[in-house]
């Protein structure tokens, strides 16, 4: 008898979920799991080893080995075939990073605010998760250099900003976490991110 699945811990959102060749007619498509496009995001994004980027997932390193391997073989497949690959995106929920100079409104929302205010993001409704003092304007420490770290510890999917420069853009693209400029931020933009 085949025991239960282990809940998958799935903190990686797809902002793009289908992907395929225009050049030539192929109706075959591949559907690339939630979890194996995560364990893809962890090891092959991040650099985590097998047996970290398993802890992440709260399943066991044999598990996650065969995941990981499911998911590079689809894509492969996808690749050489020319197969359209569809992501399944479980994740009902997504959290969005703003820096601001106030914890309780959206002031001077650049990379250099006082504060990081974490937000969830559930049915189009936010809630502040948590809010912490930001290493870039504390200890005076390059936005590109501290800030992807930092929002990958804290799974954050979305960063949210009146301006930023191309290297954060790029370090924070490089995380799997994507960057969103407004010229005046409010707190309704939060729910409203085009995913």
């Amino acid at each position: 008898m085949a025991r239960d699945k282990n809940q998958r811990e799935l903190n990686f959102k797809p902002l793009f979920k289908k992907f395929g060749q225009t050049e030539i007619e192929n109706n075959n498509e591949i559907a690339l799991l939630h979890e194996e496009i995560e364990a893809i995001y962890l090891m092959d994004l991040l650099g985590l080893y097998q047996e970290d980027a398993a802890k992440k997932m709260n399943v066991s390193r044999p598990t996650f080995s065969r995941i990981i391997r499911n998911a590079r073989h689809k894509v492969a497949n996808s690749l050489i075939g020319g197969a359209k690959l569809h992501i399944h995106d479980q994740k009902d929920s997504y959290l969005v990073a703003v820096c601001s100079d106030d914890e309780d409104t959206l002031s001077n929302c650049t990379a250099k605010g006082k504060y990081i205010l974490i937000f969830e993001i559930l049915h189009k409704e936010y809630k502040l998760l948590k809010s912490i003092e930001n290493p870039v304007f504390f200890q005076k420490q390059k936005p590109g250099m501290i800030l992807p770290k930092l929002l990958v510890e804290h799974n954050v999917n979305f960063f949210l900003a009146c301006e930023v420069g191309a290297g954060l853009k790029n370090s924070l693209l490089s995380k799997g976490i994507y960057t969103i400029l407004k010229k005046r931020i409010k707190f309704d933009d939060l729910a409203n991110i085009p995913i």
